[in-house]
């Protein structure tokens, strides 16, 4: 992947602010620059059975995103290219796919207080 594939971050928003499936996910500013989605999960089988949903599409995908499980439900995906140390339109899909592919069991009092969570999902 050629590094003129990066996207600015005026690219980022615009994306991000436009499409209700990319509604709960933000930009983190780097280097490199990347794509966060953060959020509580029921319980603890709840955040293991949508990470493993995400992985499922990462793997059909050959895209892979970091995953970071704490507390036992707090659940944080990371979506950048590697590869050229940013954020590509691939990245924007995967994000997208994530998020209209993956059922998550949301902790209830977590998604009162953020509904663009079930906004992307719908």
């Amino acid at each position: 992947m050629d590094p003129s594939s990066l996207l600015s971050d005026e690219q980022i928003e615009e994306r991000l602010s436009s499409s209700p499936a990319l509604a709960a996910w933000k930009l983190v500013d780097g280097p490199p620059n990347k794509l966060s989605f953060s959020f509580v999960a029921k319980s603890f089988q709840a955040a293991m059975d949508s990470l493993n949903a995400v992985g499922a599409i990462a793997e059909r995908e050959q895209h892979h995103p970091d995953f970071h499980l704490t507390s036992y439900r707090n659940v944080e995906i990371v979506i950048y290219t590697h590869k050229v140390n940013g954020i590509t339109e691939n990245d924007l899909a995967l994000a997208e796919m994530i998020s209209k592919q993956v059922p998550i069991d949301y902790s209830p009092k977590w998604l009162k207080d953020h509904p663009e969570a079930a906004t992307a999902a719908s």
